[in-house]
C-alpha cells in the first residue's frame, strides 16, 4: 500500500528526524501537536513565497468588484477613485502578490503591464483579467528536492521547542538552508530553488504567433 504524502507525514518526518515522537492528527488535543502544527504552516507559506515554484502556481480568472459608492466608484466619471475603470477581487487563497497579470490566459508571454493593486483589489482598464498566484498546494504535488528541504527546515523549527538543542537545530538549518549570509536560500532549499527554475525554463513553451507561423507553411 503506498504511503500518504501529506502535510501530517511531512511534520512527523521532521519530527523522527530530531528523535521526537509523531502526532495522529493536526488538530488533535497535545502539547507537541500545539507546538509544531502553527510552525509548520508558517513556514511552508514563508518558503512557498520566496520563489516562483513551478508546482504552486494557479491561475484565476479575476472576480469584478462591484461598480457602487461603497466601492469608491464614481458613477459620474464611470471610473474608481484612484483613476481606473475596472476592479478585481484577487484569490484569498494567494500567497503574496501574483505573479503575473493576463489578459489573455493562453497567453502567459504577453502579461498585462498596466494595472494598479491596492488594499486587495486589482485595478485595470480591461473588462476581464486573469492573474497567476502561488498558493499552497498538497505535498503529493510538491517537487522531491522542495519536501525533502521543507522536511529539514521543519525539523530545524520543531528543536527548540521540542528538545531545547539550539546545536541541534544550528546544524540541521545549516544543511537545510545554508550559511546565515545565504538568509534562507543557500542549502537544500537553495539546490531546490535551482533545480525548479531550471525545468520552468525548460518546460515553458515560446509564444509562437499564429499569423507568423502561417506565413512560414
Amino acid at each position: 500500500m503506498t504511503d500518504i504524502y501529506d502535510h501530517l507525514k511531512v511534520i512527523n518526518n521532521a519530527l523522527g528526524s530530531i528523535g521526537a515522537g509523531k502526532i495522529m492528527a493536526e488538530d488533535e488535543d497535545t502539547e507537541l501537536a500545539g507546538q509544531v502544527v502553527p510552525i509548520y504552516y508558517s513556514r511552508v507559506r514563508a518558503v512557498l513565497a520566496m520563489h516562483e515554484w513551478s508546482f504552486a502556481g494557479k491561475t484565476y480568472k479575476l472576480d469584478a468588484i462591484a461598480k457602487t459608492a461603497d466601492n469608491d466608484y464614481d458613477t459620474t466619471a464611470q471610473i474608481f477613485n484612484n483613476g481606473w475603470r475596472n476592479a478585481f477581487a484577487l484569490p484569498g487563497t494567494r500567497l503574496g502578490l501574483p505573479r503575473k497579470v493576463l489578459t489573455d490566459p493562453r497567453n502567459p508571454r504577453d502579461p498585462l503591464r498596466e494595472f494598479l493593486i491596492e488594499a486587495g483589489w486589482l485595478y485595470a482598464d480591461r473588462d476581464q483579467v486573469w492573474a497567476v498566484v502561488t498558493v499552497m498546494p498538497a505535498p503529493d504535488v510538491w517537487d522531491p528536492q522542495f519536501a525533502l528541504a521543507i522536511e529539514r527546515i521543519s525539523a530545524a523549527d520543531f528543536c527548540v521547542p521540542v528538545t531545547q538543542d539550539d546545536k541541534l537545530a544550528s546544524s540541521i538549518r545549516a544543511v537545510a538552508e545554508g550559511s546565515p549570509t545565504e538568509q534562507g536560500r543557500g542549502g537544500l532549499i537553495g539546490r531546490a530553488m535551482s533545480s525548479d527554475a531550471a525545468k520552468a525554463r525548460t518546460a515553458t513553451p515560446q509564444w509562437r504567433d499564429p499569423l507568423s507561423d502561417a506565413r512560414l507553411m
